[in-house]
């Protein structure tokens, strides 16, 4: 499945909007943030997650206000992210510890109730690895979010069966994670959740020459997904073309547009679409 999104990615020093009088605490999260240095990286690291827990205390009683608080999550994370690189060649136990409190998140294009119902129901583990930058070694704690509107919808990261990705920048390459041992009975049990139907699946061969793709079967459209939960299709569509003629906001061009637009979001599948 595709990652569309690190949520630390909005965490960039273009974010900041430092004051010209900022919060003691602030002003100590830049002094880390430009002083960090392999031989003091773990203690910087452990001094912005305290800072920020205090900071947010203070946001929360009102002595600072939301710029601050904006200020103090992107200096924190720019650090954690800086203390990463320049600790990741060595075997640092503490680290390992704080892990959970240091993890990416990432937006990946599936549903957990659809394609892994048995770690929403049952808490089964399920191995999970990523498909890119298999020569580099990952270094981000990570927990996965699907794309689902459900809060349930989150694989966290587990100290006893740790997730470690790659820290990428998405708007340069893509970033494809694999989920292993999911098999058709995971498929069998997928219940249509928020309209999501199995993905497109492909069957592939693999021989001595490379690979080749035997079988490639898309997912079902909406329209399809609509029919099977006992909604009429064609009322569906009539609805929405007489609803967008009698429109008095838009003109008769604007109109068309809209429902040949409806018309064809109903005919794919429920899953987000990426271009290059």
């Amino acid at each position: 499945a595709p990652v569309f999104e690190l949520f630390s990615e909005e965490y960039s020093i273009k974010a900041l909007r430092l004051k010209e009088q900022n919060p003691p605490l602030i002003e100590e999260l830049h002094e880390l943030y430009k002083f960090i240095k392999p031989e003091n990286a773990l203690e910087y690291l452990h001094d912005s997650i305290d800072h920020l827990n205090s900071l947010m205390t203070l946001f929360n009683l009102g002595y600072i206000d939301l710029t601050d608080r904006s200020n103090s999550e992107i200096l924190t994370h720019l650090i954690i992210r800086k203390a990463i690189v320049l600790l990741k060649n060595k075997p640092v136990r503490e680290l390992l510890q704080i892990q959970d409190k240091i993890q990416e998140k990432y937006l990946v294009n599936f549903s957990i109730f659809q394609s892994l119902p048995d770690f929403w129901g049952l808490a089964q583990h399920f191995p999970v690895m990523p498909l890119s930058k298999l020569d580099t070694m990952p270094t981000r704690s990570a927990s996965l979010w699907d794309i689902t509107c459900d809060s349930d919808g989150e694989i966290d990261f587990d100290n006893k069966n740790p997730l470690f990705l790659h820290s990428v920048d998405l708007d340069e390459e893509e970033y494809f994670l694999g989920f292993f041992k999911v098999g058709a009975y995971q498929e069998v049990l997928g219940m249509k959740h928020n309209l999501f139907t199995r993905p497109t699946t492909a069957t592939i061969a693999i021989d001595e020459e490379g690979y080749r793709i035997e079988e490639l079967v898309k997912s079902d459209p909406l329209i399809d997904i609509l029919e099977d939960l006992n909604y009429n299709p064609l009322t569906i569509q009539n609805r929405l073309l007489e609803n967008i003629q009698n429109s008095v906001h838009i003109d008769a061009q604007t109109r068309a547009e809209i429902y040949r637009r409806m018309e064809s979001f109903l005919h794919e599948n429920g899953y987000l679409k990426t271009f290059n």
